[in-house]
């Protein structure tokens, strides 16, 4: 299992946490009593619970922090929403599901705005079998492709900066002696 990116989270005047999409929820509106639910909830987190036991249980130790108060109006409050987005943060690292990529937006553009998937690639020109594999997440469009297909309907491809830090992955170092067993191996 990997090892989860550490929660930081802090209650300064003007705090904040983004969420995976992107939203930014005011900490530092939380009441003491919330503040210290978001703490025990994190060191948690950080000391390496698993997803699973994370899921059964922050629910219900929340709604007894707010006793009294329908559960409808609970989830509607940032402190929740905070909780579900790093519960969502364990889960995909943890390998349970994943974050959503282009290819959740394309499927969702298409069934919004077609009557079926195979009128969508005739319409764009993309072969009908790729595209299924493409939604079903188990190919994928070049970025040339993407943008010459839905370019017609009035979309474009951008860059949306992630909530995650970004991970910092050293290329291998390569040397001659290393290339050589390569090439002799082959």
């Amino acid at each position: 299992m990997a090892m989860m990116t550490k929660i930081d989270i802090s209650f300064g005047s003007d705090s904040s946490y983004e969420d995976l999409s992107g939203r930014r929820w005011r900490l530092s509106s939380l009441t003491p009593q919330e503040r210290r639910f978001l703490r025990s909830f994190v060191k948690g987190v950080n000391d390496g619970m698993s997803w699973p036991e994370l899921y059964s249980s922050w629910r219900v130790t929340l709604l007894k922090v707010y006793k009294g108060r329908r559960r409808k109006d609970v989830v509607g409050l940032p402190l929740y929403s905070v909780c579900q987005d790093i519960e969502s943060r364990v889960g995909i690292d943890q390998g349970f599901f994943r974050q959503r990529d282009y290819r959740d937006d394309l499927a969702e553009m298409i069934r919004h705005k077609f009557p079926s998937r195979y009128r969508f690639a005739k319409e764009v020109g993309i072969d009908e079998a790729l595209l299924s594999r493409v939604v079903r997440k188990k190919a994928h469009l070049s970025i040339d492709k993407l943008e010459s297909a839905i370019a017609p309907l009035g979309y474009r491809v951008a860059l949306v900066r992630s909530s995650e830090p970004p991970r910092h992955v050293r290329a291998p170092r390569v040397t001659r002696q290393g290339l050589d067993r390569a090439v002799r191996s082959n």
